[in-house]
């Protein structure tokens, strides 16, 4: 099974665990491959980094709208997939971000499409636009 092949199962095994998330390898694995990624990162970087990670998705995950528990399950899928690869195909990667030579290209696309479906996450900030006139409650009633 090549690598993509494998994080597209990972991504899709991680999707069906809805309280999965994948922030703390991640953020270890950035962690790790500091030198290949060009970071320079505090020693409490993974704690950090996980808290703030699985805080986001379980904010996702706590909308109403469709759109943001797909996102959150893209961003999980798009973790999971780079978790998987060694520092030099994770570098690599993510210079290469959907050309070829990114192993989780076609997970990231489905991030990019989620994010896009999500408004650019603007249908997920939990804020509304007021109902247009007539879709508020009670209208009309008793008049």
């Amino acid at each position: 099974m090549n690598r993509t092949m494998m994080c597209a199962a990972l991504g899709l095994t991680a999707l069906w665990c809805a309280g999965c998330n994948p922030a703390e390898s991640i953020c270890q694995k950035e962690y790790d491959c500091q030198d290949e990624l060009g970071l320079t990162l505090e020693d409490d970087y993974v704690d950090v980094c996980a808290a703030s990670r699985a805080g986001a998705n379980n904010a996702l995950r706590q909308s109403a709208e469709q759109e943001c528990e797909d996102l959150a399950n893209a961003q999980l899928a798009v973790a999971t997939c780079e978790s998987a690869l060694s520092c030099e195909d994770l570098a690599a990667s993510r210079a290469a971000m959907l050309d070829e030579a990114d192993k989780c290209k076609d997970l990231r696309q489905g991030a990019v499409d989620a994010a896009e479906a999500a408004d650019g996450g603007a249908t997920c900030d939990g804020i509304g636009d007021p109902p247009a006139e007539g879709e508020g409650e009670g209208e009309g009633e008793g008049e």
